[in-house]
C-alpha cells in the first residue's frame, strides 16, 4: 500500500528539519502585479492565479502587523519625540491583528498548509525610525552619543513585539517565524559586530525565547542584499535556525558559502539567482544547476527564487524556471 500524500505543511517541515519528505515543496514569492499583466499579454491564463498554474505551495500569514504602522511612512520621529512611540507601535491599533485571524489560522492549519508570522518587524534601523539617509546619519550619531536612548528604545520596542506574538501564539500556531534585518550594505552590516550584540541581541534572544516557548520550528532570518556574515554566528547561537536572504550578490552570502560555513542543519529558502530570468534558458538553467542539485543533497533546502519575479522576465522563462524544478524534485 502506498504511504498517504504529505501534507503541504509536513512537506515544508519535513524538507526543512532534513525529515525526509517525497520531494522539496514548490514555492515562490508572488509575481509583482506589473508583472503577471506582461505575462498575461504573453498567454498565461486570465482566470488562473500564479500558485493555481504552477501548483505552488504558497505560505498563509497569520494576519500579524508588527512594523511601525502605517509603516510604509515611516517614523522619523522615533529619537526625537517621546511620544512618537505610542503613535507608531499602539498594540490596540485595529490594524495589527486581520480580522478573524483566528478561525482563518485554523481552517489553514487543519487544510495542511503552511502558517507563518512576522517576528521582528523591520529590523534594527527601523526601531530607530531609519527611513532615509539623514534619519540613518541621526541614528548613528545616536548610538554613540547616547546609547542609554537607543538601549531603552529597543528594549521598548522588543516588548512591543512579544506582547503582541505572545497574545498571537497563545491562540494560533505557527510553522515558522520571520526576522526580518536590512542592516548591511555589501561590504558588511552598518554597525559592528559587537554593536549589535551590545544593542540588538538582547532583543533576538528574548524574542526567540518566547517562540521556542511556543514550539515554533524554524525561526528564520531575512534580509535583501548586504552581508551580515559578521553577525551570522551569533545569530544561529541566539536561535535562528534558518536563512532566506534576497538578491544575494555578495559571495560570502552565497549560498553555497553559507552551508559550508554552518553546516547542513541550517535551513535555506532561496537562493535562485533570479536575474536569470532576464537573460534566457541556458542562463536559467546555470542558476539552478549551480545552487540547487548541491544544496538538496545536503538536505533542509527548499529551492526557489531569491526575489519575487520581475516585469522584465518573460512568463515563457518563468515556466521553464518551474518545468526545470519539477523535473529535479522527482529524482533528487
Amino acid at each position: 500500500m502506498a504511504a498517504p500524500a504529505l501534507t503541504e505543511k509536513e512537506r515544508f517541515l519535513n524538507t526543512l528539519l532534513g525529515e525526509g519528505a517525497d520531494r522539496f515543496p514548490y514555492f515562490d514569492l508572488e509575481p509583482t502585479e506589473d508583472t503577471l499583466e506582461r505575462w498575461r499579454r504573453e498567454g498565461f491564463p486570465a482566470d488562473r492565479s500564479v500558485a493555481e498554474f504552477f501548483r505552488l505551495e504558497m505560505h498563509h500569514p497569520a494576519g500579524l502587523m508588527l512594523r511601525s504602522f502605517p509603516y510604509f511612512q515611516g517614523a522619523p520621529d522615533l529619537l526625537s519625540d517621546p511620544a512618537a512611540f505610542q503613535r507608531h507601535y499602539d498594540p490596540d491599533h485595529p490594524g495589527r491583528l486581520e480580522p478573524d485571524f483566528e478561525r482563518k489560522c485554523r481552517d489553514a492549519t487543519q487544510n495542511g498548509k503552511v502558517v507563518y508570522t512576522d517576528a521582528w518587524g523591520g529590523g534594527f534601523l527601523q526601531m530607530m525610525g531609519v527611513h532615509d539617509w539623514d534619519s540613518l546619519v541621526s541614528a548613528m550619531v545616536a548610538l554613540k552619543e547616547d546609547p542609554s536612548r537607543i538601549e531603552a528604545l529597543v528594549e521598548r520596542t522588543t516588548d512591543f513585539y512579544c506582547l503582541l506574538l505572545d497574545g498571537l501564539l497563545a491562540k494560533v500556531a505557527v510553522d515558522y517565524a520571520t526576522f526580518y534585518e536590512p542592516i548591511a550594505s555589501n561590504s558588511g552590516p552598518v554597525i559592528s559586530p559587537a554593536m549589535f550584540r551590545h544593542f540588538v541581541l538582547p532583543g533576538y534572544r528574548r524574542v526567540l525565547t518566547l517562540l521556542e516557548r511556543y514550539g515554533v520550528p524554524l525561526r528564520i532570518l531575512c534580509t535583501t542584499g548586504g552581508n551580515l556574515s559578521a553577525l551570522l554566528p551569533d545569530l544561529i547561537e541566539a536561535g535562528i535556525n534558518g536563512f532566506w536572504i534576497s538578491n544575494i550578490r555578495d559571495a560570502g552570502m552565497s549560498y553555497s558559502e553559507l552551508r559550508r560555513t554552518y553546516g547542513p542543519d541550517i535551513a535555506l529558502i532561496g537562493g535562485i539567482d533570479t536575474t536569470s530570468l532576464a537573460q534566457d534558458e541556458s542562463a536559467i538553467r546555470r542558476a539552478v544547476e549551480e545552487t540547487v542539485p548541491g544544496l538538496l543533497r545536503d538536505g533542509h533546502y527548499l529551492p526557489c527564487l531569491d526575489d519575487r519575479p520581475r516585469s522584465n522576465h518573460p512568463f515563457q522563462h518563468y515556466r521553464y524556471l518551474r518545468r526545470l524544478l519539477e523535473e529535479i524534485s522527482f529524482t533528487m
